[in-house]
Parts: structure tokens; sequence; C-alpha cells
């Protein structure tokens, strides 16, 4: 189901000007204005560099108007900023006029001048469309038999293979947008959200070599670069990386431990819905597997020891389960190159990676040919 409903803005044409008439950027730079519901008095301008969010600029606004000046090197995801602004406003800057606008609080937020970021809305615009559509009434239809007490092994398998379809049409759908525009930022941008942050590494890798050197090394394409060259540490055969950390007890727990059986390295968070209607299937499975050499080890994601105790309670997780608190901090999460919960790893007794991301009946078939 790696399927990411995703708040996006809706994108239309917009005029830049500033004093009286329009505005350029010159000379390799950018240019950005806007404007702010007059409650701002002041904005600031951000992006993710590497493991750490930086500030990159601030300015005042003034009577509801803003501009910032500057260069980037290539484009990528920025993000403004403000003390009255409910969400951040998420935009592809590049070295182009730019006009963000959003004047009241009722109003959407308008953003023209970026071509990449055009590309990247037109996506969300387009062709997603037919893909929301058809997730929102499989979800529908699942949390309907959930509520009704009808999630037989039948309708599971049912939906199971509605998801597969659905996951067929999201890859085709944007392996054709990205080939109408292999040389855009805006390109890098959708292969990262579809198949990065909710990971098909093995459609990321074929996505991302259909772009041109100039999208590639965009800070976006090399996000991407970063995150395959992460998963490979956890490719099959790959001696998982270490883990040590404070179960619920605070005594330290380390994955090499569990060496000598094959062990689910299985991340989640009491917080994330698709990890607590997945539970019932891992618990299945270690009751049926446990006796036989199968144990797993649960990295929360939680940063409420609180929470994640109840939730460890209530789902009946009898299991090792460990967590720094840290939430998407969490040091086995880099380490991991988790992008997504629920997500997991199922290693041999060597602590090598005989598969990831194993759900429902794909876990429970895998387990009974290991343990058959």
């Amino acid at each position: 189901m790696n399927i990411l409903f995703k708040t996006v803005f809706t994108l239309v044409p917009a005029t830049l000007l500033c004093c009286g008439g329009p505005l350029f950027a010159q000379n390799g730079k950018y240019v950005i204005t806007g404007k702010l519901p007059a409650a701002n008095k002041k904005v600031y301008l951000g992006h993710e560099a590497g493991d750490k969010y930086v500030i990159t600029d601030s300015t005042k606004v003034i009577n509801g108007s803003f501009m910032f000046r500057g260069a980037v090197k290539q484009p990528g995801f920025y993000k403004l900023e403000s003390k009255h602004l409910k969400n951040p406003i998420v935009f592809i800057l590049e070295n182009a006029a730019i006009n963000v606008s959003k004047p009241d609080s009722v109003s959407p937020v308008v953003i023209s001048g970026s071509p990449s970021h055009d590309v990247y809305m037109n996506f969300y615009n387009g062709p997603w469309k037919t893909i929301t559509a058809k997730a929102g009434g499989i979800y529908g239809r699942l949390d309907k038999a959930e509520k009704a007490g009808k999630m037989d092994t039948a309708t599971r398998a049912g939906l199971d293979r509605e998801f597969r379809a659905l996951d067929t049409l999201n890859i085709a759908t944007v392996k054709q947008y990205v080939s109408m525009n292999p040389s855009s930022a805006g390109s890098a941008g959708i292969i990262y959200d579809r198949f990065i942050s909710y990971p098909n590494f093995p459609v990321a890798e074929e996505l991302y070599a259909m772009l041109t050197k100039e999208a590639r090394q965009s800070d976006i394409g090399e996000q991407i670069s970063t995150a395959i060259k992460t998963n490979a540490k956890t490719a099959k055969g790959k001696v998982a990386p270490a883990i040590a950390m404070p179960d619920k007890d605070g005594k330290i727990v380390k994955l090499s431990d569990f060496r000598g059986k094959y062990v689910l390295v299985d991340f989640w968070a009491s917080w994330c819905g698709p990890c607590r209607r997945e539970n019932p299937n891992v618990v299945a499975a270690y009751k049926k597997y446990h006796d036989k050499g199968f144990e797993i080890l649960g990295v929360s994601l939680d940063s409420k020891k609180d929470a994640w105790l109840k939730a460890i309670a209530a789902d009946g997780l009898t299991w090792t389960h460990v967590s720094d608190l840290q939430a998407w901090s969490n040091a086995a999460v880099k380490e991991y190159g988790v992008k997504a919960v629920p997500a997991s790893f199922l290693l041999d007794p060597e602590g090598k990676v005989v598969g990831k991301d194993l759900r429902g009946e794909e876990l429970n078939k895998t387990l009974a040919g290991i343990f058959k």
C-alpha cells in the first residue's frame, strides 16, 4: 500500500508584481516576492540540509508583502514559514522570479515563476488525481469492512489485489510523466514523493535513471541518489546495520543478541494508523512461528513513552521493543533509511537481510517457506 495522500497547494497563474511593475531574476539569482496575511511580521526561508533543517534567510513582511533575493546552486525543496501561517509553504526554489501569494487565511497558496515547481504541481493537479480517486474508493471499502467486522480472509485478499493493481497504475502513471519531463527537478520531486518517501527502491532506481544529468544533479536528485545508496546497506544478502537501543525498561538491547534466529526488525509507532492495522498480522505470525525460531525486534518512532507502552499493551505485542524516543531522529531510522512506517526487515540467523516490508499474507508465506 505504497500510496501517499499528500496535501498539495492549488496552483494557478499569478502575476509577478512589485513596486508597480514586473520584477525579474537576473544573473543566475532568484527573487521571491509574495503576499501573506497582514498579521505576519516576519517570514523565514529554509530547507533540509542532510539531517538538519537550515534557515537560509529571513525578511520583514511590510503591509503584507515580502521579498527575498539570493541564489541556489541547484533547484530544491524550500519552505516559507511565519508565525501566523498554519502550515509552511513548500515549493521548489530555483534561480527565477517566483511569486508566492497567500493574502489571507482562507485563500489557497498560489505559486508561479518556477518551471520546476510547475512540472511538480502539474502532476498532482492532473494525473495524480486519477490515482487518489481510485485509492479513496479502496480505502473506503477497507474502512467499511473493518468497522463492520467483516474483514475475513477473502475480503482482505480482494482488497490486497486492488491495492496491487493501484500500485501498478501508480508506477505506470509516474513513469509516463517523468518520460515527458526528464530534465526537470519537478520530476525528481515526484520520484522522491512516490518511491523514496513511500519506499519502492527498484522503481525509484529505474525512474532516476530516466532523468537527465541536470535533474539528477538537482538537490532533489541528489537526495534520491543518497537514499538509494543508504537502501543498498540493507539489500538482500547484506548484513543489516547494527542496532543498540534501550528497551521499555531502559536496558540496552542489541540486534546482535538475536543471532542464530530469524528476526523481523519492525519499525512502527503508536500514532501510525497503517502500523496499528498491520499489527494483528504480525501478532499472528509471531504466535505461529516463534517456537520455531522466529523473533521480532520492534523499533518505535514514538517520542512519548506512555503512548508507546499503551500501544504495545493494547495491540498485544509480546516481543522485544526498543526506542530512543527520538521519533524520526531515531538512530536506527537513519541507518536503515526508513522514510515511512510501517517498515520491516527480515534477517536470517547470520543477520543478513532476506526480505523487506513483508506484510500480511506475504510475511506469512515467507515464514512458511522458511520454517516448512
